[in-house]
């Protein structure tokens, strides 16, 4: 299982060092999203922030309200009658200088989100990547489990083989041994005039002429059984 591990993690090693580009790229773009800001941007933030604010629009219309109030106003100095050329001229300079400051904010937002954008990006990448070697170290610890318990179902059957082939030879030898009994016990009870007790049964013809006074030791044994 050592083993395995070493060469598992030698192969994630391997796999890793083959796409540095996911693991180079994401710490560059960390740096440059990191990067102060200059004055100017600041500035245009700041602006735009406020444009873009309910505070801005309420002032732009207090402004707006009395510049007209006041110049229709009876008994008072007039400085912009109507049309309120003035005022349009005053506008269009406030476009001229906001449009341009906002799109900057804008641009440099945008700037920001496509670096995170990427960051993301190679995150998702690096994830990935981690997820596949993780089911490819599934998939060998799997085939590995698989090839042990192979191994050991073989193991078992040849146990079970030899178990069996023991007990046929165990099997034969009893009945080698029950025949040999069958066979010789007739004759042992006519050489000393008993009868043979019923339920002994011959399944062999007793061969009167075969020498037994040698063996009466080993057939007493045998009998005795």
């Amino acid at each position: 299982m050592n083993l395995f591990k070493k060469v598992s993690s030698k192969n994630v090693d391997a796999k890793v060092v083959q796409k540095p580009q996911v693991v180079e790229i994401q710490p560059a773009v960390q740096n440059t999203s990191t990067q102060e800001l200059t004055r100017g941007q600041r500035l245009a933030d700041k602006f735009a922030a406020q444009v873009g604010s309910w505070g801005f629009l309420i002032g732009q219309s207090t402004v707006l309200a009395g510049w007209v109030g006041i110049n229709l106003m009876p008994g008072v100095p007039h400085w912009d009658e109507s049309p309120f050329m003035m005022l349009n001229l005053v506008f269009s300079f406030a476009s001229a200088y906001t449009a341009p400051i906002v799109l900057m904010s804008q641009n440099r937002q945008s700037d920001t989100d496509r670096k995170n954008s990427e960051i993301d990006h190679q995150v998702n990448l690096r994830a990935g990547q981690n997820i596949e070697l993780l089911h490819e170290k599934l998939d060998d610890l799997h085939t590995q489990q698989l090839n042990e318990l192979t191994q050991i179902v073989k193991e078992q059957q040849r146990v079970l083989h030899e178990l069996k082939v023991s007990l046929v030879n165990e099997s034969k030898e009893v009945k080698e041994i029950k025949e040999f009994k069958l066979s010789v016990l007739p004759g042992i009870y006519v050489q000393n005039g008993a009868q043979l007790p019923k339920q002994v049964i011959v399944n062999k013809a007793f061969n009167f002429d075969q020498p037994i006074g040698d063996n009466n030791k080993v057939i007493d044994k045998l009998i005795r059984r």
